[in-house]
């Protein structure tokens, strides 16, 4: 075999030394890897417009619990119970266990959540792996989120079936009723991989948080069986009725015969034995067990060394599960709790975790005032009228909330943008506040222990309400009445809107007086009434419109040109000062006078039109005149006064246009300014396609020294994803559509990255302003509407497209197929004055013809239009074209 004694030895020691790897690999422990993918940041909220919500994430735990009016969402005390430190106590607030047993085998439990903790599955300071080996976490989790919808599949190696869970609550655009009911529907299916019939029982399990915030209380407890329904509900006593963090909060099941319950449980004993032993829960309710008398001889909720008062309760459905049939679970949790108060500025809820003598601690800025209550209360009286109206209405709401999503999704935009946009309806429910009189407002920012800025922020709505208008325009009207009764009477616009959307909150700190606010305010009232063609609105507001634009040309011209002057830090970019003419505030005062113009003609105000048409003229050559540079619009130009030029390049220098653009006013501006300006931002501002900065001076390229300045923080060098995502779409309106869309990929590429894909910051976070990603959608389509004349302008060369619109009272697709182009009413209801098209999607006029799905008579023809240096083709319906839901409209 071998030819000699050398190479005898070489096979020898080869050999030995394999030996010696293989016993070292397999001494030597094997790697384990962190990702920053596997942070567990954010999630999609779980609630509806203003009634609370809760916050489900990738690991299957339920965080940001705001049901209970608690701040920061609203205005009582902040859910921090009294737990021992380091406890995954809020882990068990609300979670899912399977149990399940084959033929022959012992039962086993699988826990539907991660956790980093060795408490886990409702055992607080206690280890399952040593007191229940049996029960485990689930292996795996895959997550996929679409809002309002979250699907969750759960595996395991050891578990003979999948599990799916699709999670979602009510959101149907156009319908704020059904889009702010207090609840989420849970909805399970199981899936067998094995031919031995399965026994699986889910479990659902919640935390009695009622009036979490008062010791002196009693656990109630309550099983209602229904038809086709059971629902334990939650209360507590010997707490005032009228507290904040008091109402009812519970867990349903969908069933009869297969549906169990064991309530007010705390400890693992006996509740873990049972649910071990037994396929079903033991339907018994121990709530009497978690409550003791006190020594004054009154009933209070026992509590443990920790000062913790803990009573859970459990609902079950148990199904026997064959191979090839998957088998449904549906659960659902409600609550109520209507003592929402409003709120001013003051000193409450201090806390005395203080480690200094002298040190104030943790305390919540504010006075309550009187209960402003919760919208869903004029359509419930109890949690009881919220399930009898979730259970018949199930099969419906969801339908309607699908098709929405679908709807959206059916759609030629690329997935990362119809993702990027979808992510940010989150919002609209992590941070509204819709009171029982119906006023309607978002959080300016929040986090988990603060909520940051006020309610419907003048200068911040300017972006973020555009998804408020297109989705809920009454709601967005709400919001502007509300900032209407708080107008000053020489005109001034308050900042934004307290806890009580009654009263104002201004300020933010280095900033005492505000330029744009009243130019906001005008452009925000005209968009809604162009957008929704609401003439009583029109009038409602006027009055306070006009005299807005007398207090900015008596008050904020402090030089007589009939522009507001900038002298410092006095708008939106609050922490860099601007001086004399802004092209910032200059352009937004401009598209406000437009705008007015339209509105005062509409008001029969001929002579005012002229007037304010006049000015925004005059503010054009200005801006032309002493803010042009070549390139782009300076950042200011103090050209009557002694400051001088700023030469900074500002990403939002015609934020104006971008306004004029959601209105249908076309360009103020002329387009070779605005282009240049716009390239030159991203030849400036855009950072290695990574993200689009605030504001670049020529001077300072790479970095704005802000360490050399006094300024409070840094706002120049930094990215806001609401003016990113505003830029995109107003790069996509100006033809400029591959950078547009670069934009919103750094933007969707950063927030995945960093593992807060749900939850966008800024002053805060869940922040208002990245709503501004509605824009997008309509700039892709080209949509406008103004005063019921629909148009479109597709940024598409394709020869089949869809796309997903939403108008002032309904929603739809235009979509071109097989040569024909169709307006399709999704959900709602549309109504037509007119209809405008880019000449080139009709290039058979002559022979082209329109007609409607219900046969309506089509009263006008086409003609030619030029805008913006386009060439339209417009039909004016002598009697409204009216579509409701499957209505079309074809052109052929």
């Amino acid at each position: 075999m071998f030819s000699n004694f050398k190479q005898q030895i070489n096979f020898f020691v080869s050999v030995l030394l394999c030996f010696i790897t293989l016993a070292q690999s397999n001494s030597l422990s094997k790697p384990e890897v962190s990702h920053r993918s596997h942070r567990v940041r954010s999630g999609v909220a779980l609630g509806g417009l203003g009634t609370g919500s809760i916050e489900l994430r990738k690991d299957g735990n339920f965080y940001n619990w705001s049901i209970f009016n608690n701040y920061p969402s609203g205005t009582g005390s902040i859910l921090d119970l009294p737990i021992k430190p380091f406890s995954n106590d809020h882990n068990s607030f609300l979670f899912f266990l399977v149990r399940y047993k084959e033929a022959g085998k012992q039962p086993k439990i699988k826990l539907l959540q991660h956790s980093d903790g060795i408490d886990q599955g409702g055992l607080l300071n206690e280890s399952p792996i040593y007191y229940f080996p049996w029960l485990t976490p689930i292996e795996t989790i895959e997550y996929h989120a679409n809002f309002p919808f979250v699907k969750m599949t759960f595996s395991d190696n050891e578990m003979p079936f999948m599990i799916s869970l699709e999670t979602f609550s009510p959101f149907i655009p156009h319908n704020p009723d059904d889009s702010s009911i207090p609840v989420v529907y849970f909805n399970f299916s199981i899936t067998s991989k094995t031919d031995t019939p399965l026994e699986v029982e889910i479990i659902a399990t919640q935390r009695n948080l009622v009036a979490f915030d008062k010791g002196k209380k009693f656990f109630k407890t309550e099983i209602q069986k229904k038809d086709g329904y059971t629902f334990f509900k939650h209360d507590v006593g010997g707490v005032p009725t009228d507290h904040n963090t008091y109402g009812h909060m519970g867990l349903g099941a969908f069933g009869e015969q297969d549906v169990s319950y064991y309530t007010g449980w705390a400890h693992r004993h006996p509740f873990m034995e049972k649910l071990l032993t037994s396929s079903k829960l033991a339907n018994i309710d121990d709530t009497k067990n978690r409550n003791k008398t006190a020594p004054d001889g009154t009933q209070i909720a026992f509590t443990g060394d920790d000062n913790n008062q803990i009573l859970k309760s459990s609902i079950a459905i148990t199904k026997t599960v064959v191979s090839g049939k998957p088998v449904k679970a549906d659960f659902f949790m409600s609550w109520y709790f209507p003592n929402a108060y409003g709120a001013v500025n003051g000193k409450r809820n201090k806390k005395k975790n203080t480690l200094l003598p002298g040190d104030k601690g943790y305390e919540i800025a504010l006075k309550q005032t009187n209960i402003v209550g919760r919208y869903y209360e004029n359509n419930f009286k109890n949690v009881e009228q919220v399930n009898s109206y979730v259970t018949k209405n199930k099969k419906s709401l969801y339908q309607r909330t699908k098709q929405f999503t679908n709807d959206f999704y059916e759609s030629s935009v690329e997935p990362f943008i119809l993702n990027q946009v979808n992510s940010q309806l989150n919002t609209l429910v992590t941070s509204s506040q819709y009171d029982k009189s119906g006023r309607f407002a978002i959080q300016e920012g929040m986090t988990a222990n603060q909520a940051w800025g006020p309610f419907a922020t003048t200068d911040v709505s300017l972006y973020g309400s555009v998804m408020t208008l297109s989705l809920f325009p009454e709601l967005q009207k709400s919001m502007m009445k509300a900032h209407k009764v708080l107008q000053t009477e020489k005109g001034e616009i308050n900042h934004g809107l307290g806890f009580d959307l009654g009263k104002n909150k201004n300020g933010t700190f280095g900033v005492y007086e505000r330029v744009d606010l009243a130019p906001n305010y005008i452009q925000l009232v005209l968009r809604d009434y162009l957008y929704t063609n609401d003439t009583s609105y029109l009038r409602e507001m006027w009055p306070s419109v006009k005299l807005s634009i007398d207090y900015v040309l008596k008050e904020l011209d402090k030089d007589g040109d009939e522009m507001p002057d900038m002298h410092g830090i006095m708008c939106s970019y609050d922490n860099f000062p601007m001086y004399g003419l802004s092209s910032y505030i200059v352009s937004q005062w401009i598209a406000a006078l437009k705008m007015a113009a339209i509105a005062a003609k509409d008001m029969g105000e001929e002579s005012l039109s002229k007037t304010y048409e006049k000015i925004a003229n005059n503010g054009i050559d200005l801006i032309d005149s002493q803010l042009w540079n070549g390139q782009y619009y300076r950042l200011s130009n103090d050209y009557l006064g002694e400051k001088g030029k700023d030469e900074g390049c500002l990403t939002d220098q015609l934020f104006g246009q971008w306004v004029a653009h959601q209105a249908g006013l076309g360009r103020l501006f002329e387009e070779q300014k605005i282009k240049s300006s716009l390239q030159t931002i991203l030849d400036y501002s855009f950072i290695e396609e990574t993200y689009l900065r605030n504001c670049t001076w020529p001077e300072h390229k790479l970095f704005y020294p802000m360490h050399d300045t006094n300024l409070w923080v840094d706002q120049a060098n930094t990215p806001w994803t609401g003016v990113e995502l505003a830029f995109a779409a107003f790069l996509i309106r100006e033809g400029m559509i591959d950078q547009g869309k670069n934009i919103i990929q750094a933007v969707d590429n950063r927030y995945r990255k960093a593992g807060l894909y749900w939850d966008h910051q800024e002053f805060g976070g869940h922040y208002y302003r990245p709503m501004s990603a509605w824009s997008v959608i309509d700039a892709l389509s080209g949509f406008n509407i103004v005063k019921n004349q629909y148009t479109f302008d597709p940024k598409t060369k394709e020869n089949t497209f869809t796309y997903f619109f939403s108008a002032n009272t309904g929603t739809g697709q235009f979509l071109k197929e097989k040569g024909k182009l169709k307006l399709i009413c999704k959900q709602g209801s549309l109504t037509l004055s007119s209809l405008k098209l880019p000449s080139e999607l009709l290039p058979k006029l002559n022979t082209a013809k329109i007609s409607t799905s219900t046969n309506q008579k089509i009263n006008g023809k086409w003609n030619k239009y030029k805008h913006d240096d386009s060439e339209f083709l417009i039909i004016e319906f002598k009697d409204n074209i009216q579509l409701k839901p499957a209505d079309f409209i074809v052109i052929e």
